[in-house]
């Protein structure tokens, strides 16, 4: 039985209160997403091009291009292919079990993309041919080892990791890998091993950090050697990437990467600096106008060591800047109270200082050579002037700096997990697609399974894994974002009323239902699992989201009543860009998750158009005044 104390339930009544207080006194809609800076904020990322087999070097007849790949997660080593282009797939025989390589030789490089195992099969990604980055069917595992999905390989024999510390792999943080047949995706910065003037190898490679479907699960992990079964003996500065290809089928796309070449930077010469007199909050500034305060030579922009304490100014750096290759730039700067970055006397960057600690960047072409670059800063209070720059292999880093920033772990997690046979459940803020949800609850359930509710629309946005959560957002300092941050990968659904208006038989043309109150009551069931109440028209909507008999995913049950119906009404269950219906009656929705209907009202699902979307919609309320729907999430 699950249990809440009085407090919980007393908290969770006073937010749903000051909810609906909100959004009555506002009356604003709750899909108003807060506004947000649109900014450039990194540089895009080169594609791995699966049109053919020509970015790889002679590759086994056990490799394909295809336009799509499924796979039936509760059987070993599945694996059907769709005519197209875009899906690189290994699916090895007894004839065929070759590893691929890439044309591409790397360095330092930061590589993202999606693979999909099937159940049971096993790959790796080989950095440089020599370090792997573990890709195995590890589903539910509670305990994960080197050996797991995302794990960093040892070295060596079987056996020689236990008496060699230096040859032990590293086991993800946490398990964030989802069911066997979803496409999942990875994000990984690795640095190739350094070496002095003579060969002599000087540092180690690393694995800056690595993140598997959004969780990093690595940070700072240094590799001594190539780890086992890699293809080339040794180690050097270059080399092509590698994916194992003699183990079991693995299918990968959106292969994305950048090369870093780390002797290559941006070099200021010829940087002064002049401090103005000024009081004024408005910009453009006339610094011909203001009085001048101090000026001379300087290498850095640490305004800090430039101004006079406790004044009001405005300080103009002027430099030259060498560019040591042509292409794009991104640059950014953070000026707590605003200023100007021009570069050949054109602007780049305005910054009116509305946002302090914002950073506004953007992307200029420079060609090869010597350019002019000024920067403007405003000060009023605050000394804060820094500029960021990335290009062409050249790793994201200040202006003024010759090497990348040192690496900074993340900091400490402050967890929150549910109890022994109790569900811990967190009203705030949460992020979803990018954005802050203002009126949501979290769930962390006992058994492990996890969601985030917007009461404002009745939607569950995303749902995840053990562990729980993250409220370090909501706690320290003072709590700026306030966010609740999963602790594992987190799926996120797309957002709607699980209600449709039906206009004809076939569900074309319909709409989605709006809440005007949003949720207007949460209830408990038998064993205390929340039961969120809302309103469309004139029915009546209970919504129960928990773990399911066994405890390995969510089940959601809608239960609708109306006693005076005025149009036909569709559950929607699902929306997405791409719903598939499997042939063990599954349907992979955008290659996220599954979904498996349990209890459809006897009516037949419907995929529909609705807003361009696919939608999944099931009729309800034809002929009777209740109706319920049951069906479940599986990742």
């Amino acid at each position: 039985m699950i249990k809440f104390n009085l407090l919980s339930k007393l908290y969770i009544i006073f937010f749903i209160l000051s909810f609906h207080f909100a959004l009555t006194s506002c009356k604003k809609s709750n899909d108003v997403k807060e506004e947000q800076v649109q900014d450039k904020t990194s540089l895009p990322m080169q594609n791995l091009s699966l049109v053919s087999l020509d970015e790889f070097r002679s590759p086994g007849e056990n490799w394909f291009i295809t336009g799509d790949v499924y796979s039936d997660y509760q059987k070993e080593g599945s694996m059907q292919l769709r005519d197209g282009t875009g899906v690189l797939v290994n699916i090895p025989s007894d004839e065929a079990r070759n590893n691929i390589f890439t044309v591409l030789e790397h360095g330092d490089i930061e590589l993202k993309g999606e693979f999909l195992v099937p159940k049971g099969s096993n790959s790796g990604i080989y950095f440089q041919g020599r370090y792997e980055f573990q890709i195995l069917d590890s589903w539910k595992e509670s305990n994960p080892t080197f050996f797991d999905m995302g794990g960093i390989f040892e070295r060596g024999a079987r056996g020689m990791a236990d008496t060699i510390p230096e040859y032990r792999g590293r086991a993800p943080d946490v398990n964030a890998s989802l069911a066997p047949g979803l496409w999942q995706k990875f994000h990984i910065l690795f640095r190739a091993p350094r070496f002095d003037g003579e060969g002599n190898k000087v540092e180690h490679a690393r694995f800056e950090w690595v993140e598997l479907n959004g969780v990093r699960i690595h940070e700072n992990v240094e590799v001594t050697g190539p780890t086992r079964a890699a293809a080339f003996e040794g180690e050097t500065m270059l080399a092509p990437l590698m994916i194992q290809g003699d183990h079991g089928p693995v299918a990968f796309r959106n292969i994305k990467f950048k090369t870093y070449d780390p002797s290559r930077h941006l070099r200021l010469e010829e940087m002064t600096y002049t401090v103005y007199d000024y009081t004024g909050y408005h910009t453009p500034v006339n610094f011909d106008t203001l009085e001048i305060l101090d000026r001379g030579a300087t290498n850095s922009f640490n305004v800090s060591e430039l101004s006079l304490s406790n004044q009001n100014y405005a300080i103009r750096f002027i430099a030259k800047v060498v560019v040591p290759i042509s292409g794009d730039y991104l640059f950014q700067t953070e000026l707590n109270q605003g200023g100007n970055l021009y570069i050949n006397e054109e602007l780049v960057i305005e910054n009116k200082g509305e946002i302090p600690g914002r950073r506004f960047g953007n992307i200029v072409h420079l060609e090869v050579g010597v350019h002019h670059l000024e920067l403007s800063y405003f000060r009023i209070r605050g000394a804060l002037a820094s500029v960021f720059y990335e290009g062409p292999e050249i790793e994201w880093r200040q202006l003024g700096s010759t090497t990348p920033p040192d690496f900074q772990p993340s900091e400490e997690p402050l967890r929150v997990e549910p109890n022994a046979g109790r569900t811990e459940i967190i009203a705030g803020f949460a992020n979803y697609d990018g954005q802050k949800r203002t009126h949501t609850l979290s769930v962390g359930h006992a058994e492990g399974i996890n969601y985030t509710y917007d009461l404002g629309n009745a939607s569950l946005l995303k749902f995840w894994r053990t562990p729980f959560a993250d409220v370090q957002q909501m706690w320290q300092g003072r709590g700026n974002e306030q966010l609740i941050v999963p602790l594992n990968a987190a799926v996120e659904a797309r957002e709607a009323v699980p209600i449709v208006i039906q206009k004809n038989e076939d569900l074309n043309g319909n709409e989605l239902a709006k809440l005007e109150f949003g949720v207007n009551k949460i209830m408990y069931n038998e064993d205390e699992y929340p039961v969120f109440e809302f309103k469309v028209g004139d029915v009546n909507v209970r919504d129960l989201i928990q773990p399911s008999d066994e405890g390995d995913f969510l089940t959601r049950h809608l239960k609708f009543e109306s006693q005076n119906l005025q149009n036909n009404i569709a559950a929607r269950i699902a929306q997405s860009d791409e719903i598939e219906l499997l042939s063990n009656e599954l349907y992979r929705i955008n290659g996220k998750y599954y979904l498996k209907i349990e209890s459809n009202n006897g009516e037949d699902p419907i995929i529909s158009e609705l807003n361009g979307v696919k939608t999944l919609l099931i009729p309800i309320l034809h002929s009777s005044t209740h109706s319920e729907i049951r069906y479940n999430l599986i990742w």
